[in-house]
């Protein structure tokens, strides 16, 4: 069964009413961006159904807008074209790499760009401040609009058992038998929220290990400075021994002439004296030099330590933070494969089995927009994009058109159409909350989808 949306109430000009603080209210979490080219419109869903409508004005003949499944790539406000001579595009939010985007303009009520998505000036304004980087965007050939789904084969978070300590049963709704036994309630932890508490760790972990990284290379820079002035210690001590090897040579060679005086061998006297508490001298700080340097290399080779730990540690939290960004999955029938993304980077592909009832799969996308009420499950919407009936281009052959009969999958039906591995279906309930989309396409990602930092771009046309 998919339930017909709920529609948010519009004003005259088909844009949401303002709430108090004269801005369209967005409610939390994650949004989905649904564009229809036949009808000139974008209708922006949020987790509460529909947010806000805007008229729009798509790609003209020779220029047209692709239809198929984006993400919003980058945004600039004060962006201008770098191929239609300098174009002013204010609030430039960019779908694909190949010039592709939404951005304020002069809307006709007719196709009238250069394949980019014209935005109402003011509506591009109101947008922008609601979307963000990853925000999904559905261009529909036809109309279409994001309705509410459930089914089985939609997946469900593994839930875990949090670590609890002894706790007073009152404290998490436990009761009491005859027989006085305590019963608690077990409280079940989501993906997300496993992920958060092990950032909570990896965070304190990466503080500490720059603190230490930050501390050892102090310390080795006080070694080493205790080095340079032992070593400074040492040369002025061999400098000294060797003016008293010269003076003791000198005055034991006057002490043994034929007509040496008393003077001169008491003078040979004290500078053998005097050799001898210089070799002494040498001799340790020959020793304190060694040691220094000996801790002076110890303490680098700690700071060679503690900055790699540091760098662990570092990329430990960079992937802490990418691991609470939402997943992105796409079962592609050409490829015969599920791809998954996370961050805008590879994580995890597999081989799909695939159950072909003879039809196009045509392109369904489901939006994870929230917790189910049971709290075990999450709400999806889903947006079906019907099969191309236009054949793959090839160069110097004319083209002619796909003929498509008889019933349409839908986006309950081609659910059933595939069987993910195992392997990867606990790799997504693991992975599985608010933001999540998961996209079933006869296609493959498009040429669009670079091998890092884009999410999937699957063109239906």
């Amino acid at each position: 069964m998919q339930p017909a949306p709920v529609l948010a109430h519009t004003g005259p000009t088909g844009v949401a009413a303002a709430g108090p603080n004269g801005r369209i209210e967005v409610p939390a979490g994650p949004l989905l961006v649904v564009v229809s080219l036949s009808r000139q419109q974008l209708l922006l869903y949020g987790s509460t159904g529909l947010v806000v409508e805007s008229r729009v004005s798509t790609g003209m003949a020779g220029h047209r807008t692709p239809p198929g499944v984006f993400s919003i790539l980058q945004r600039s406000r004060h962006h201008r074209s770098n191929i239609y001579s300098n174009a002013p595009m204010p609030y430039m939010q960019r779908l694909t790499w190949s010039g592709v985007a939404l951005h304020g303009g002069v809307v006709p009520g007719y196709p009238a760009s250069h394949g980019c998505i014209r935005l109402p000036h003011h509506f591009a304004s109101e947008l922008w401040g609601m979307t963000k980087l990853g925000t999904r965007v559905v261009v529909a050939p036809d109309d279409a609009t994001a309705v509410a789904i459930e089914h089985a084969r939609l997946p469900a978070p593994r839930l875990t058992p949090a670590e609890m300590g002894a706790e007073l049963a009152s404290a998490e709704g436990g009761t009491v038998s005859d027989a006085g036994v305590v019963s608690t309630k077990v409280r079940m932890v989501d993906p997300l929220e496993r992920v958060r508490a092990t950032k909570g760790f990896v965070v304190t972990d990466a503080a500490a290990k720059t603190k230490a990284a930050k501390l050892a290379l102090e310390a080795a820079a006080a070694k080493a400075a205790e080095a340079n002035e032992a070593a400074a210690e040492l040369r002025d001590a061999e400098a000294a021994l060797e003016a008293a090897r010269r003076r003791h040579q000198w005055a034991a060679k006057a002490a043994e002439a034929p007509n040496a005086s008393e003077r001169a061998r008491e003078a040979a006297a004290a500078a053998e004296a005097d050799l001898v508490t210089a070799e002494r001298k040498a001799e340790q700080a020959r020793l304190i030099g060694a040691v220094a340097r000996d801790n002076a290399a110890a303490a680098q080779a700690a700071v060679v330590e503690a900055e790699n730990a540091r760098r662990e540690a570092d990329g430990a939290l960079k992937a802490s933070k990418r691991a609470e960004e939402p997943i992105s999955i796409l079962v592609s029938r050409k490829a015969g494969k599920v791809f998954i993304r996370q961050a805008w980077v590879p994580v995890h592909e597999a081989p799909v089995t695939f159950t072909y009832s003879g039809r196009p799969f045509g392109t369904h996308v489901y939006m994870a927009m929230g917790a189910a009420r049971d709290g075990e499950s999450v709400r999806w919407l889903s947006v079906s994009l019907p099969p191309s009936t236009e054949p793959p281009r090839r160069r110097g052959k004319a083209s002619e058109q796909v003929e498509v009969t008889g019933p349409q999958e839908t986006a309950a039906s081609v659910l059933e159409r595939f069987e993910l591995p195992e392997a990867t279906l606990r790799f997504i309930e693991d992975r599985l909350w608010a933001g999540v989309t998961l996209i079933v396409s006869d296609n493959a990602a498009s040429h669009e989808t670079a091998p890092l930092n884009t999410d999937f771009v699957v063109l239906t046309r």
